[in-house]
């Protein structure tokens, strides 16, 4: 018994002690940023500065009785569910469909696997010539099949600059949800299905009754991390619009660069990211849940 402690202790000591590297290092590498712009939100600090006068927490008080926060929280929402609804279902419809077998399979999953593929400044130069209201292609063919009259202007309407940012973002990242999904799909035992046909389960009862209850748990995984990327996703909308025009696609991400970049208002740039991680927390607290609801229907 002695000895069956002795060895018990000493693999607890060893995994501890190879653990601890590992510990620090995520420490050093998200704890130190995040005590920063926690502290840095606390203060009045402009260009240049490393540190200013504590102000407690007027930042805040700032961030959420001002129009301009509420308005990026609520064109993040859109940005987010609109793009992240979209690429599950589109993802889930394409994952069923090259889950079959047909000729050229292998060539339609590259292709459509191949937009992932593109740097996303590529992919927005791309995207922003083809919405280009002169000489672009999609004011073209849109014309020429009679479905617009004249040319829109897709990234200067106020109207329009949110759809359009959102059909790039589900371009770039819909193979994303494909790849898990197929992944899902392949892994199902064919036997239920063939189980299934013999009771005579028609193909929506399949796929409400086997397909489903199977693919959910990772549908729900995958939209928590395209909603967790696309949340904090900067580099699209800032370069198709910057946030514009009149401040119709300024998402929180989009707002803390103006105010830190623009404005020179490190603190209230601070205060807003905080407040953005606590927001995406409660997000994840509510995915967590039906990731777990998911499962236990399994």
């Amino acid at each position: 018994m002695a000895e069956s402690h002795n060895s018990l202790s000493g693999d607890r000591f060893l995994a501890y002690a190879t653990l601890t590297p590992s510990a620090f290092v995520l420490f050093l590498l998200a704890g130190v940023p995040t005590v920063t712009v926690f502290l840095t939100s606390m203060q009045d600090i402009g260009m240049g500065e490393t540190s200013g006068p504590f102000i407690g927490l007027d930042n805040f008080i700032w961030a959420l009785s001002d129009p301009t926060f509420y308005s990026a929280l609520w064109h993040t929402f859109v940005w987010v569910f609109g793009s992240v609804s979209i690429e599950m279902v589109l993802g889930l419809g394409l994952a069923l469909l090259l889950n079959r077998t047909f000729v050229f399979r292998g060539a339609a999953r590259a292709i459509i696997l191949a937009p992932y593929l593109v740097p996303t400044v590529v992919a927005v130069m791309t995207w922003r010539y083809m919405f280009h209201d002169i000489v672009g292609i999609i004011n073209a063919v849109l014309i020429d099949v009679g479905i617009i009259d004249g040319p829109l202007l897709w990234l200067s309407s106020q109207s329009l600059a949110m759809f359009s940012v959102i059909m790039v973002g589900v371009w770039k990242f819909f193979p994303f949800a494909v790849i898990a999904l197929l992944g899902i799909l392949q892994s199902i035992p064919q036997e239920q299905y063939e189980a299934a046909r013999i009771d005579g389960a028609s193909p929506f009862q399949q796929f409400m009754r086997i397909t489903l209850p199977y693919v959910m748990p990772v549908f729900l995984l995958t939209a928590l991390l395209r909603t967790i990327w696309s949340f904090h996703k900067f580099e699209i909308i800032y370069l198709m619009t910057g946030g514009g025009p009149l401040d119709s696609t300024t998402t929180l991400p989009i707002l803390v660069y103006l105010k830190a970049f623009s404005d020179f208002e490190f603190g209230r740039a601070a205060a807003v990211a905080i407040l953005t991680f606590g927001i995406l927390c409660i997000l994840l607290g509510g995915y967590f849940i039906l990731i777990k609801r998911a499962e236990a229907r399994q």
